[in-house]
């Protein structure tokens, strides 16, 4: 049947999925993602319901859901926009299916192969799949289609999601022609029959490939298993009209940017980044419906493409000290940083997202060096992830793109309420444990700049030092302690668990040499200290001249740490 959409005539039938790879050149366009079904998932979920529906014995269909396809440019075969797993993993199970009825000896096994898999064109030499998939997917899909390889074997964890596929389907319709025997043959031709005629899609057909984008866009309006990354693009694909190659291209140069995939959730992490930066802090689950609303005409489309395009690539460089786009805007801003990478914070990107692409590079650089104290207090506080950090940050670029904040003077007039106090910073320092995962990197940068700032040296908030192979972290009290050896934290604490709660205080944490550290391990205080006493470090000497190391002597100097963290990380 035929229904209208803008003006322009749809195809929709209801077809057999047999029928489908049977009558038509298909391909997958390249820039979407790859096969990605998996075997003790989807694949096996698949072949559960088709199996049951084929064993039932009645004449009901088995109805696949629905697939968009467009005949657009001049390449024979069809594009299909939605519908790739579905049309792979039916096309595999058609081979499996092959490769069991030729092995069999049954002479309808060729027959198979010509009618759904892969046959020759009356203008090509070769033997062509009918099913044409992506660069990464094509090799191993054409060699299962042409029936050229893959025999039955065990598999590996290095295949790939094809291969397994085709390799579970082969491994079930191996079982299934030993159960049955002498009549294994006639049961295979009743399932490639039913796959042809019986088990079916709705093939909506457009005459664009724009079109086919909007009709996608509408069938999957739930968003149903589909990440806000694939609701743009496909947006954006439909909205695009005569400027399609042009979004398209930049789309997928955003994406490279990134050297992400658009499935991955950073990609759709970054949207949201990037988003929030131009309007305001916006949530997850409101961010495909607020960016739609800014592309409705095919101008629209192209011009947020290409300033996507300038967002990934900022973005991206926010992750690597080595991008090119530092050399033009702020040649001077490794160190400062390489210490924003380590603490990967969202507020951050928000905020630099804005300022690195519209401020003047002295003005990059001095934030750059603001944010890290910005950040480790609101780290100390546990206040950087809440929430406030990222309206502020997030009402902050926005400004900075409407031209209403020019330098980093009218950035810190901005965030002056938001920044602890030295009073509230020093007294939260004096109490912080780090959590399991972050004691490692974080605590040896704390303490490195600490160290620097105890020696009154330059900058001591960047990293000294940021090479485990030469500077390890050394907790005191151990992680693994013998309880004869520190017995003083069980009598304090009461119980081991309370007891524990000290190893993870950075005032039990030192920087030693990495070859010294190693052989430290669980040994008590008495035999630590003359190593830690030896130490070039001045801050971990000074733990090797404590008398004992007690609960008492760790807050002493975690009190004294927090002193030296307000000139660390001034305000």
């Amino acid at each position: 049947m035929a229904s209208g959409h803008s003006g322009t005539s749809l195809q929709l039938n209801l077809l057999g999925i047999g029928e489908i790879l049977r009558n038509n050149r298909l391909v997958v366009p390249q820039f979407q993602r790859s096969y990605c079904w998996k075997v003790d998932q989807e694949v096996q979920d698949y072949w559960t319901d088709l199996s049951r529906a084929i064993q039932s014995g009645t004449d009901e269909d088995y109805f696949l859901g629905t697939i968009v396809l467009t005949q657009d440019g001049l390449d024979d075969r069809k594009k299909i926009i939605d519908g790739q797993q579905r049309l792979v993993t039916s096309s595999l199970l058609i081979a499996a299916i092959r490769e069991t009825l030729t092995e069999l000896g049954h002479t309808q096994a060729q027959r198979i192969q010509a009618d759904f898999l892969a046959s020759q064109a009356w203008d090509a030499e070769d033997t062509e799949p009918h099913l044409k998939l992506n660069e990464d997917d094509h090799p191993p899909y054409h060699g299962i289609a042409a029936g050229t390889g893959l025999p039955l074997a065990v598999p590996k964890r290095s295949d790939s999601d094809i291969i397994k596929a085709y390799r579970y389907f082969r491994k079930q319709l191996s079982e299934l022609a030993s159960r049955y025997g002498q009549t294994a043959t006639n049961e295979l031709k009743k399932w490639v029959k039913y796959i042809q005629h019986r088990a079916q899609l709705a093939v909506v057909e457009t005459p664009s490939e724009a079109d086919a984008y909007v009709i996608f866009e509408t069938l999957n309006n739930r968003g149903a298993d589909l990440t806000t990354a694939d609701l743009l693009k496909n947006h954006l694909f439909g909205a695009a009209n005569v400027h399609l190659d042009s979004v398209r291209n930049n789309w997928h140069k955003s994406v490279g940017a990134l050297s992400l995939s658009a499935a991955d959730d950073k990609f759709t992490k970054f949207l949201r980044h990037y988003w929030s930066s131009k309007v305001g802090k916006v949530t997850e689950r409101d961010l495909y419906a607020q960016m739609r609303k800014q592309v409705v005409q095919s101008q629209d489309a192209l011009t947020f493409s290409e300033k996507l395009l300038t967002g990934a690539r900022i973005y991206a460089a926010l992750s690597d000290l080595n991008h090119e786009l530092w050399q033009e805007k702020c040649p001077g801003r490794k160190p400062a940083l390489s210490t924003l990478v380590l603490f990967n914070l969202d507020p951050n990107k928000i905020l630099l997202l804005a300022a690195v692409e519209h401020l003047p590079p002295a003005q990059i650089e001095k934030l750059l060096k603001a944010l890290i104290s910005w950040s480790v207090r609101g780290m100390i506080t546990k206040k950087i992830n809440r929430g406030r950090y990222e309206d502020v940050y997030s009402q902050i670029a926005v400004a900075i793109r409407e031209g209403a904040i020019t330098n980093f003077s009218e950035i810190r007039a901005r965030v002056n309420d938001l920044i602890a106090s030295d009073t509230d910073f020093k007294a939260q320092f004096a109490l912080t444990a780090l959590g399991r995962t972050e004691a490692n990197k974080i605590a040896r940068y704390y303490l490195g700049a600490l160290e620097r700032t105890h020696k009154n040296e330059a900058q001591p908030e960047f990293i000294p030092n940021d090479n485990p192979t030469e500077v390890n972290l050394e907790h005191v009290y151990p992680q693994n302690a013998a309880i004869g050896d520190w017995s003083e934290f069980i009598t304090v604490s009461g119980n081991q668990e309370d007891a524990d709660s000290w190893i993870y205080r950075i005032g039990n944490m030192v920087l030693l040499q990495a070859s010294v550290n190693s052989s430290l391990g669980n040994k008590p205080f008495k035999d630590k200290a003359e190593v830690l006493k030896a130490s070039q470090f001045a801050l971990t000497h000074e733990v090797g001249e404590c008398p004992a190391w007690t609960p008492e002597a760790i807050q002493m100097r975690q009190e004294r740490l927090a002193t030296l963290a307000v000139r660390a990380w001034p305000r």
